[in-house]
């Protein structure tokens, strides 16, 4: 259905009565399960405003225009749904699946997405008829964007969506998953990208001044023309050149990762053993944190305790490596040897381990800390763990939340009051 078809003269919003409401739901529910009679749920320009439609499956329902301000449709399945310039301000919509919705111009402004589905949903502008535009062939339209200003979408799914020229300021879209979604031109300023997923993600003359994107993943990307004055990309996996056209890169924060020498390395890992080993008497913590170590033999060194933060280690060598209670968080361990290494209690937030090797390495938390002895549990919270090799690792009591886990290996893994309710991608091979 074409944007125009569906633009005519904003009619006045409908309110039913909860017994007219209740006869459509029902209509609707015999419709998706394929009974005889059922027919998907006729709710264009409907006041819908303020009810609780939760996990309720309106899928493929006309709700064109509908009034869905405050609306609770947490769970709820709205596939394929016609939302089109519906208002949905300030709606919670928490786990609900939107794919293939048509959402083009709706008002989406504060609403709560977390963990929602909206793949290959289609956000872009929509044509609305200018109220009091003559009566003719030529009336008169206007277009307005989507507008997903500071919308709550923490772990959200927008695979594939069309949000180009889309209003997405301010908005929270930590650990979101953007692969391959088309957001040219869509204003993305002072938004909060971190962790996020923007692998193929056509991101050409958008604006995200002042964003944050530390530890996104951005392979792949199409960065020509996008404004990027002021974005943190402290860990962000970006491909050589691919900021080569766009506008701010100068303006850039986050520190240059630094190369240290052989011979300065092998000091300050002495040091910090010597630090481990007087427990803080002699030597000197090693603070190793924004420097380049990829492809370094680290095989049994020890590390505990160390500041490791945005440290780049792929394909280093860190088997039988001591990590425990180290900060490796927004590390980029793409590739690293991680076999049998000690990580007991380590800090590994937004870090990136694809295709990592860490079987049978130590993840469990680590106990007895200090004078009151207290268990401090491994931090994987937003880490990238796409084909990660965790084969008869330890993670008991790891922390997974918004942890990817696509295609990672957990065969004989000790996953005992692990915390994987909010993994995303738990797809396992053997």
């Amino acid at each position: 259905m074409s944007a125009s078809a569906n633009s005519g003269a904003t009619p006045a919003k409908t309110r039913l009565t909860a017994a007219q409401l209740k006869r459509i739901l029902q209509s609707q529910r015999r419709y998706v399960e394929g009974w005889w009679g059922g027919r998907p749920a006729a709710l264009a320009h409907h006041d819908l405003s303020g009810l609780d439609l939760s996990n309720e499956n309106l899928s493929g329902a006309d709700l064109t225009g509908a009034n869905l301000q405050g609306c609770k449709l947490d769970g709820a399945r709205l596939e394929r749904t016609n939302l089109f310039v519906a208002d949905l301000r300030l709606a919670s919509l928490e786990g609900a699946d939107l794919s293939k919705a048509d959402l083009r111009g709706a008002r989406l402004w504060g609403a709560r997405l977390e963990r929602a589905r909206l793949n290959d949903a289609d956000l872009r502008e929509g044509a609305l008829a200018v109220p009091g535009a003559a009566k003719s062939a030529d009336a008169s339209y206007e277009t307005q964007p989507a507008d997903l200003q500071s919308i709550q979408a923490k772990g959200a799914d927008f695979s594939g969506a069309r949000l180009a020229g889309a209003a997405l300021s301010m908005a929270q879209l930590t650990d979101a998953t953007l692969i391959r979604a088309d957001l040219t031109a869509a204003d993305l300023r002072r938004t909060n990208l971190t962790g996020a997923n923007l692998n193929s993600a056509d991101l050409r003359d958008a604006k995200l001044n002042d964003a944050v994107m530390r530890g996104a993943v951005l392979t792949d990307a199409n960065l020509n023309g996008a404004e990027l004055r002021g974005v943190d990309i402290t860990g962000a996996i970006i491909d050589p050149g691919a900021l080569a056209d766009a506008i701010g890169r100068h303006e850039l924060q986050g520190a240059a990762l630094r190369r240290i020498a052989a011979e300065k390395l092998a000091k300050l890992l002495q040091l910090h053993a010597q630090w481990i080993d007087s427990d803080g008497r002699e030597g000197e913590r090693a603070l190793l944190s924004d420097t380049d170590l990829s492809g370094h033999d680290l095989r049994n060194v020890n590390l505990a305790l160390a500041e490791l933060t945005h440290v780049a280690l792929r394909r280093a060598n860190l088997s039988g490596a001591l990590l425990a209670a180290c900060d490796l968080s927004l590390a980029d361990l793409r590739g690293a040897n991680l076999t049998g290494a000690d990580l007991r209690g380590a800090t590994l937030t937004h870090a990136h381990l694809g295709g990592a090797l860490l079987a049978g390495a130590d993840l469990g938390p680590l106990e007895g800390v200090g004078a009151e002895r207290v268990e401090i549990a491994t931090n994987l919270e937003g880490a990238k763990l796409d084909g990660a090799d965790l084969r008869r690792a330890t993670l008991r009591r790891a922390k997974f939340d918004e942890a990817d886990l696509a295609g990672a290996r957990l065969d004989g893994a000790d996953l005992t009051a692990a915390d994987l309710g909010r993994a995303r991608n738990n797809r396992t091979k053997s």
